[in-house]
């Protein structure tokens, strides 16, 4: 085969790769994923996409089929990953967002560091992610729960003494459960974890972690990163 025909032939393979969807796995989180076409980091990773011409596919799995999916290559990458429960050998994106969680209880029983915590019933979401000093303090008495709203219902019920998630997914969570006399110390976070994009740890893999990452590094440097992470979440047009 000629030098030309092999230019032409890569070419044409570099292009049908490009045209391939990016495929993403990810878990509902109210606010930030509530479908594949709804919520703060749904848009955000729409508009990456966008950005970069390329199409982009979201799969919104339950939480362990959404790793499962990421561990034996189903998908491209997912979102949102924290340390906590990513393997070391994965393409990473640069930052997105720090997930900062805090302490939401009872307005009248206010709870606010991890000492305050020991001896307590403490909600925490299953397969959500949290640090090893909360989950590893054999002080503290953990129950689980399907999702946040549920949480919240069951402190507002008094049947947990505190609720440890992230600011805003919190917030709708305690607007979703129609619960009263909540609060949380916004000057007192419990904990904070950098929130990135995952990607397989091979060549297609760390090429999308490093378009990924220019583009955000781009947005945070014209403020358009701020501004979707802080619209109301709605269906992008």
């Amino acid at each position: 085969m000629s030098l030309f025909a092999h230019v032409t032939a890569l070419l044409i393979l570099t292009s049908v790769a490009s045209a391939k969807p990016i495929v993403l796995a990810t878990f509902a989180i109210p606010l930030m994923v509530e479908s594949p076409e709804r919520g703060l980091f749904v848009n955000l990773t729409r508009e990456i996409a966008k950005r970069n011409s390329r199409q982009i596919e979201i799969l919104v799995y339950p939480t362990g089929k959404t790793l499962l999916a990421f561990s034996n290559n189903k998908v491209d990458g997912f979102f949102p990953a924290l340390d906590v429960y990513v393997p070391q050998a994965t393409a990473k994106s640069t930052a997105f967002y720090r997930k900062v969680d805090y302490v939401f209880y009872k307005k009248d029983k206010p709870l606010r560091s991890l000492k305050d915590l020991e001896g307590k019933k403490v909600g925490l979401t299953f397969r959500y992610p949290y640090v090893r000093e909360l989950i590893g303090n054999k002080k503290i008495r953990f129950e689980m729960a399907a999702d946040d709203v549920l949480n919240m219902k069951k402190l507002g019920k008094g049947l947990i003494d505190a609720f440890v998630v992230e600011e805003r997914s919190g917030l709708k969570a305690l607007q979703l459960s129609g619960q009263k006399q909540i609060e949380f110390d916004r000057n007192q976070p419990l904990s904070e974890q950098v929130v990135y994009y995952a990607f397989q740890d091979n060549e297609d893999g760390k090429r999308l972690a490093d378009i990924f990452s220019r583009t955000i590094e781009s947005m945070k440097k014209d403020g358009s990163l701020d501004r979707v992470l802080t619209e109301t979440a709605t269906t992008p047009p």
